[in-house]
């Protein structure tokens, strides 16, 4: 027999009787009406659904003489080049966006409060950071930074028909720098942040990049390989919290300045913007070398204003009051695009970090905020074998609890997806309620608890992934 004074306890701890109306009817009538209103859905589901028909993701093409599939948007007979009239370039984009959301929140950053090292059981040194709440720059007063970047430029000795390298982890002063440079119609080089010394100098040379941008960090790597650049003539470096901003070298044939320096020489001496046509080279992408040394991909202005407004039209009410956590690397396309789109809409854009991204990463300090907490992101990107940490981790602390909770959670889960998938019968109105409240509602907290979109890319989903 069921103990009435141990099924009270557990009905108070559901708070059902908040949720529910039929309070006049005691927690017992409020627990039928929730079975009923769970098990009729559960009951038509499986009377008049069937297997589930796979679904067709493309539709049957000749490729090179062989039969193929494409992906088409149904909303659109033609293929999208454009957002709006007079958009047809990156640089053309940005000033026009920026005078459209002039006083929106565009760049956000969090600052450095405490650095310490935690020593774990085994006597290894752990880093764990403390950072504050999100700091913002305005749609105006990023494109008032770019100017200068672009006109600073110049002024340091820069040739406009060479080209710019970037060798840096993403942050606001990537972007600025990348509008800058398309601002004069300079091609950029991007490189990650992670290559090693054959692959640096390898893209470094095979684009006879001039002017290279990169975190102060990078300075010692540089100032190492400094023989083997055959074209480099300009160090531009993104100033931090770090003592490493000098070479160790005695003499330098280089010139060497921070970024807050060419922003001031801009600022002070400005120059009039070149900007370049929708067929010009935007950037050369640089792979990561997983195969041999990297691969440059030359990506034209046309080729990523069109991708950026295609990606528009199938996010979701996309707009000006949507928060984007950026945390991927801006030297890969997907990152780049992404952040595209969201200046296109005017969306805030948040910077983070894979090793700050929330409360429980790796190098955040117990018992502070992590990116996604602080932030609260209405929109994000990731990469499929991210998705599988998080899913393997959720999976791993369910199964840890057991019994009730993991088989409420197995069951919220599937009802939901069955909504989700289309299907009416599935968790919809009051039952979407329950399961959002008492099961659901704690796996999005996880991630800032407002997000309502993610963009996946950079490889196939696995079928645990793919509705």
């Amino acid at each position: 027999m069921v103990d009435p004074k141990g099924s009270s306890s557990w009905l108070k701890s559901l708070n059902i009787s908040d949720i529910f109306v039929w309070k006049d009817h005691g927690e017992y009538g409020a627990l039928v009406a929730k079975i009923i209103s769970i098990l009729v859905p559960v009951f038509f589901s499986a009377l008049f659904f069937g297997k589930k028909k796979g679904k067709i993701r493309g539709v049957p093409v000749d490729v090179g003489g062989e039969a193929g599939y494409a992906v088409r948007n149904a909303r659109r007979a033609e293929l999208v080049e454009i957002p709006w009239e007079g958009a047809t370039t990156m640089a053309h984009l940005f000033e026009q966006s920026c005078n459209k959301h002039t006083r929106n929140r565009f760049l956000g950053t969090r600052k450095l409060i405490q650095r310490e090292f935690v020593t774990s059981s085994d006597g290894r040194k752990f880093e764990k950071f403390h950072l504050g709440d999100y700091e913002w720059e305005t749609y105006g007063e990023v494109f008032v930074r770019v100017s200068n970047f672009a006109s600073g430029l110049l002024k340091l000795g820069h040739n406009i028909d060479s080209r710019v390298a970037i060798f840096s982890d993403a942050r606001p002063e990537w972007r600025i720098a990348l509008q800058g440079c398309f601002r004069q119609n300079v091609t950029v080089v991007t490189i990650y942040a992670s290559l090693g010394e054959d692959a640096l100098i390898h893209s470094l040379n095979e684009t006879e990049t001039s002017t290279l941008i990169c975190d102060s960090r990078q300075l010692k790597k540089l100032d190492a390989i400094r023989s083997k650049l055959t074209s480099i003539q300009n160090i531009i470096y993104f100033e931090d919290d770090s003592k490493e901003d000098t070479f160790s070298g005695s003499s330098s044939s280089w010139t060497i300045s921070s970024f807050s320096e060419v922003e001031k020489l801009g600022k002070e001496g400005p120059v009039e913007p070149s900007l370049p046509s929708k067929n010009a080279i935007a950037v050369i992408m640089y792979t990561s070398g997983s195969t041999g040394l990297p691969k440059g991909v030359m990506i034209t202005h046309g080729n990523m204003v069109a991708t950026t407004a295609a990606v528009m039209t199938v996010i979701p009410n996309l707009g000006s009051k949507d928060v984007y956590l950026a945390y991927l690397p801006l030297d890969h396309v997907f990152e780049m695009v992404a952040e595209s789109v969201m200046l296109l809409a005017g969306c805030a854009i948040g910077y983070g970090s894979p090793l700050t991204l929330s409360d429980a990463s790796n190098k955040i300090k117990k018992g502070t905020k992590g990116d996604a907490t602080a932030l609260k992101p209405t929109l994000l990107t990731a990469g499929p074998a991210i998705l599988d940490r998080f899913r393997d981790g959720l999976v791993k602390k369910v199964e840890e609890k057991g019994g009730l909770v993991r088989n409420l959670f197995h069951f919220a889960y599937k009802r939901r997806l069955a909504a989700v998938k289309g299907s009416w019968l599935g968790a919809w109105g009051l039952e979407k309620l329950v399961w959002d409240t008492i099961i659901l509602k704690q796996i999005r907290t996880a991630l800032g608890g407002q997000l309502r979109f993610m963009l996946c890319g950079g490889a196939p989903l696995s079928g645990d992934h793919n509705i």
